[in-house]
């Protein structure tokens, strides 16, 4: 692949990052009631979806073994699974909003190993089951790009371009949560942060099992 393919590539992977869907929002909400480190986990388990429908596309497993279709009942599976995880966050960002405490300082410091790893669990169920992640990266992708001269080295290319913008994004969405977590916090308003996020999260759920 050429310099101005990887470059087309990089501006249809800009596209898609910037028309945030549910996942964002999802990320966003993580982070308003988890802080950084779970806004990020969330954001990674994303990625990590992307990067996996992006090999589904290159390695032609899609067309060749009907996979989108065979995997039905296992995308419903990630569906509910993604959901419960989602609403069992949204169950504890309204315990906020229920039992108000004093939040003190916003910190930083990591949460449980056991909390990032359902976040991130739930972030990677988002593409996989996200109709616009799968149309972008089976149909899109395939339709204006030839991958089948895409060897190795095109792929690993391919997967920087995706991780590094990927990181860009989440840093920026991240960030953003971040300080407006840091605000209300500030601002005495953290209550109702957290129904705001609560609902948030319980929306994404929802939506997740409907789309």
């Amino acid at each position: 692949m050429t310099i101005a393919t990887l470059a087309a590539f990089a501006a249809s992977l800009l596209i898609l990052f910037l028309t945030p869907g549910p996942g964002v929002l999802a990320m966003v909400g993580r982070t308003l009631n988890g802080g950084v480190w779970s806004g990020a986990s969330y954001g990674f388990g994303i990625l990590t979806g992307d990067i996996f429908w992006l090999t589904v596309a290159i390695t032609g497993l899609a067309a060749t073994s009907g996979l989108v279709e065979a995997a039905g009942p296992w995308v419903w599976l990630v569906k509910i699974g993604g959901a419960a995880i989602l609403l069992w966050f949204a169950w504890g960002a309204l315990q906020g909003v229920l039992h108000p405490k004093d939040p003190g300082p916003v910190s930083l410091a990591m949460p449980s190993k056991r909390g990032l790893a359902a976040t991130y669990a739930a972030g990677i169920a988002m593409p996989l089951s996200n109709p616009k992640a799968i149309a972008f990266y089976l149909s899109f992708v395939p339709a204006f790009f030839d991958l089948s001269v895409v060897g190795p080295v095109e792929y690993a290319q391919m997967i920087a371009i995706l991780i590094a913008m990927g990181i860009i994004f989440i840093a920026i969405y991240v960030a953003g949560a971040h300080r407006a977590r840091n605000w209300l916090a500030q601002k005495g308003l953290k209550r109702w942060a957290d129904g705001v996020t609560a609902a948030l999260l319980a929306g994404v759920a929802v939506l997740l099992l409907v789309r």
